[in-house]
């Protein structure tokens, strides 16, 4: 396969402005699955307090369907199983006035032991 050149750099879609990456640290305390909604949140308690992020779109910070084979879901099913330690990288869209709580998306997920 030949490189990309800058001209079709041009064509392959780029997010817009997307919030910066921050991570949450500690063991996870809750899942929550809404099917229907496409409301799949986890609760993260860092041991002072627990910040829910949830699966969606990291690049746009819209739900998407949540299956059995995500390999996100199944490394944080993991961690609340065997009640190791996870890292989110998430995204902060703001305050989403329906759920109640703040829009902040699961990026990426990394297990590591204490």
């Amino acid at each position: 396969m030949p490189p990309v050149t800058a001209v079709e750099k041009l064509f392959v879609p780029q997010p817009a402005n997307i919030p910066s990456l921050t991570w949450i640290t500690g063991k996870i305390q809750q899942i929550l699955l809404q099917n229907k909604e496409r409301f799949y949140v986890v609760g993260v308690n860092d041991g002072t307090k627990t910040v829910f992020a949830r699966f969606g779109d990291p690049y746009t910070g819209h739900s998407d369907v949540l299956t059995a084979d995500n390999p996100m879901y199944a490394l944080i099913q993991q961690a609340y199983f065997q009640n190791q330690s996870v890292e989110l990288g998430v995204r902060d869209f703001g305050f989403d006035a329906q759920a109640g709580i703040e829009r902040i998306i699961i990026d990426r997920v990394t297990l590591h032991h204490p």
